[in-house]
């Protein structure tokens, strides 16, 4: 750590500077527990096998990560980096309705259950599993 002083003016400024080694453990994260905002336990593939969804701030900020259940274990995706102030909710349906403000009102096939990233009396944005990867659909602006 260095620290420099600095007169100017008649007021004295102190600048404490953290070595480069500190900066980036600071971004690959110190240990410490992450905030963890709200979950669910749902199957999203309809393979009969309950899998996980996680709403969580890390050191980017909001992410929804899911946990894909298989046989050995769990499949991880980064779904979506939230925009901050968005809550998770777990829905089952097989039909998500695309926002009206958008290009047109495109209605989506689900597997039987999907995600919903929501701000109260905001954005919403949905998403389910297409058989590939996670397809993303807003619902309100």
């Amino acid at each position: 750590m260095r620290i420099i002083f600095f007169v100017l003016s008649g007021c004295l400024l102190l600048f404490i500077l953290k070595p480069s080694s500190a900066i980036a453990q600071n971004l690959a994260g110190n240990g410490e527990p992450l905030k963890y905002i709200s979950s669910c336990e749902i199957d999203l593939n309809n393979d009969g096998q309950p899998d996980i969804a996680l709403l969580v701030e890390t050191l980017l900020g909001q992410e929804l990560i899911v946990l894909l259940r298989t046989n050995s274990g769990y499949n991880a995706f980064l779904v979506s980096k939230a925009r901050p102030g968005m809550y998770l909710s777990c829905h089952f349906g097989r039909t998500v309705q695309e926002s009206k403000a958008l290009d047109g009102e495109k209605t989506y096939k689900t597997p039987g259950a999907y995600l919903e990233l929501h701000q109260p009396e905001g954005a919403s944005v949905a998403y389910f599993w297409d058989g590939y990867r996670f397809k993303e659909v807003w619902t309100a602006d």
